[in-house]
Formats: C-alpha cells, sequence, structure tokens
C-alpha cells in the first residue's frame, strides 16, 4: 500500500495533541514504543499496518483518513483500467466492422446473379446493419 508518511505523522500528531495527550501517554495506551511513535510523527519511517491500526483505534482517527494517498492511487488505477477498457471497445467496435465490410464486399464482387434487383440488395445492406448493431451490443453491454 502506497501512503505519504509524512501525512500520516501530521494526522496522527494533530489527533494526539486534540485529545491532549503527549507521545508518552499515546505510547502507553496503544502498547507501541515511544521512540515509533515520535518517528511516525515525524515521518521518518513507513509504519507498519499493525502499528498504524493500534494508533487509529487509540486515536479514533478513521483508516481513509490517514490513507488518502492511498485512495488516490486506487483511483487513478481504476480510471486507466477504465480507459484502457474503453480503448479495447472501440477497437473491437471498428474491427468488426471492417470485417463484415470486407466479407460483404467479397460476396457482392464474386457473386454473378446476386442481387437481381435494387430490392435485394437493400435488404442484404439491412441484414448487415442489423448483424453489425447486434455485435455492438453485444462488444459494449454493461460488464464491469
Amino acid at each position: 500500500m502506497f501512503y505519504d508518511k509524512s501525512k500520516i505523522g501530521e494526522s496522527i500528531k494533530l489527533q494526539r495533541i486534540a485529545k491532549g495527550w503527549t507521545q508518552s501517554q499515546l505510547s502507553e495506551r496503544s502498547g507501541i514504543g515511544l521512540r515509533s511513535i515520535q518517528r511516525i510523527e515525524n515521518g521518518e519511517v513507513n509504519a507498519r499496518s499493525y502499528t498504524l491500526a493500534k494508533l487509529q483505534e487509540q486515536l479514533d482517527i478513521r483508516f481513509d483518513e490517514t490513507h488518502t494517498i492511498a485512495i488516490k492511487q486506487t483511483t487513478d488505477f481504476a480510471k486507466r483500467s477504465f480507459t484502457n477498457w474503453r480503448t479495447s471497445k472501440i477497437a473491437l467496435s471498428y474491427v468488426t466492422g471492417f470485417i463484415i465490410a470486407i466479407i460483404s464486399g467479397s460476396f457482392l464482387v464474386n457473386s454473378a446473379t446476386f442481387p437481381e434487383t435494387h430490392f435485394e440488395l437493400f435488404v442484404f445492406l439491412c441484414s448487415l446493419a442489423i448483424i453489425y448493431s447486434v455485435l455492438l451490443l453485444y462488444i459494449w453491454r454493461k460488464s464491469k
């Protein structure tokens, strides 16, 4: 988990001072060494999750308040993954349309008797449009 150790230390220090406790009192209540608390508050070390959990329990700090950087990074990752997902869907849509156009064009060029009338050509093009629409609905359905 990635977080800004100076912001965590600052949050812990502010909450400790708001409760009117000294570092020694927080150390006794949480069971964490005084020197560890000093290092965490000064942003010198990355505190272990156990240590943070104990401090949060004693100081009544919510997890997401001290881990704002971790939450922001998770959100950034979700945005990147959505962008990649969307880009792949767009590419698949274009490729599907291109393949349908190539196959139907080769069918029309190689068929000597099809279409005999404009109506047959119209029905053929409408059926291609319906097939492509169904494929697009399948590609873009809500899967996330």
